[in-house]
């Protein structure tokens, strides 16, 4: 591995976490819309502190995708205007909706479910602009590089495009009763997960041909044995364990880098781009180590700390009955 590579998977590596928090705030966020009354006693405990915690890890890699990549930053703004003004709008339309929820006194048609619900509704909507997005820069559907222009009309057209996204939210509706450890859907999962796999890869396949490499049927096999493991009792509190599946997640999506490196935008007009050609150099190499390291360490410490906290309190969700005591044994008793 040449030291170049080294600012790419050390913002790959940043970018993976944060995703790993989204994708569960994004499950937990569809099993309120869907089953808002049997899953809110596993849900909320978790969603209500870690939006925040999903927010500071995305600030954490913007600032370090801007020290890795400073001459795509303009690039990007002008490829995506209209994209990051409606991600900005669902992103305060999620910010507002979950505080209100959780502070504001709600009254009357205001009540909490409804602002839960807005909140997995935004954050449904901001996913599906950043599964755009990210498509945009995995297979340069709809993208023009010389000069720079994005046409969403050719971005819809490109057949793989939906499938992408469907597949990704088939994914994350399969897992999400494991991560929030859902027994009673426990038989939905494996089969949503392999056909959201199977309809992903079909996705990439279709983007490319030359996507369908090991790494892919690495990450494959791992989310369909995810789902598997859910399926027997003795294994499933392990897959269900929340820092267990964190890091396995984690795994799946950092294999999954080969899509844009060393080349993005592959099948764009005017592309592919190489990744080394628009990476910082010089004593901007040095900063963005730096601040990488201090930031992945400060920021790495905390996800995990309260990864673990969330997963002691999943085990006893609000409004589970407390374990009463043994009762005294009477003089009758031997």
């Amino acid at each position: 591995m040449a030291i170049t590579d080294w600012p790419f998977y050390i913002n790959f590596a940043v970018f993976t976490v944060f995703l790993t928090l989204f994708i569960t705030e994004l499950m937990g966020g569809l099993l309120l819309l869907l089953c808002y009354d049997s899953a809110k006693k596993k849900v909320l405990p978790y969603i209500v502190p870690i939006w925040e915690v999903t927010g500071t890890f995305a600030a954490f890699w913007v600032v370090t995708a801007d020290f890795a990549y400073p001459a795509l930053i303009p690039a990007v703004a002008a490829l995506f205007p209209a994209a990051i003004i409606v991600f900005l709008i669902f992103l305060v339309a999620r910010n507002s909706s979950i505080s209100f929820a959780e502070f504001i006194l709600k009254r009357g048609w205001l009540d909490e479910k409804k602002l839960y619900q807005a909140y997995g509704v935004s954050t449904l909507l901001i996913a599906l602009v950043v599964l755009m997005i990210l498509s945009t820069i995995v297979s340069g559907a709809g993208i023009n590089l010389s000069p720079i222009s994005f046409s969403f009309g050719s971005w819809i057209a490109t057949p793989a495009a939906l499938l992408y996204l469907l597949g990704v939210v088939i994914i994350v509706v399969g897992l999400g009763p494991v991560f929030y450890d859902l027994e009673a859907f426990r038989r939905l999962t494996l089969p949503l997960t392999t056909v959201g796999v199977l309809v992903e890869v079909g996705a990439l396949a279709l983007f490319s041909r030359s996507f369908l490499a090991w790494p892919l049927l690495l990450a494959s096999a791992l989310t369909v044995l995810t789902a598997l493991l859910y399926q027997r009792r003795r294994t499933a509190p392990i897959v269900a364990n929340k820092v267990v599946f964190a890091v396995l997640s984690c795994v799946i999506i950092f294999s999954l880098n080969y899509l844009v490196y060393p080349k993005a935008f592959v099948n764009a007009s005017g592309g592919p781009l190489s990744v080394n050609a628009v990476t910082t150099t010089g004593p901007m190499v040095g900063a963005f180590d730096l601040l990488s390291v201090a930031g992945a360490v400060i920021v790495g410490l905390l996800m995990v700390l309260y990864m673990l906290a969330a997963n002691r309190s999943g085990r006893a969700a609000p409004g589970s009955p407390a374990p009463s005591a043994p009762a005294a044994a009477s003089p009758k008793d031997p």
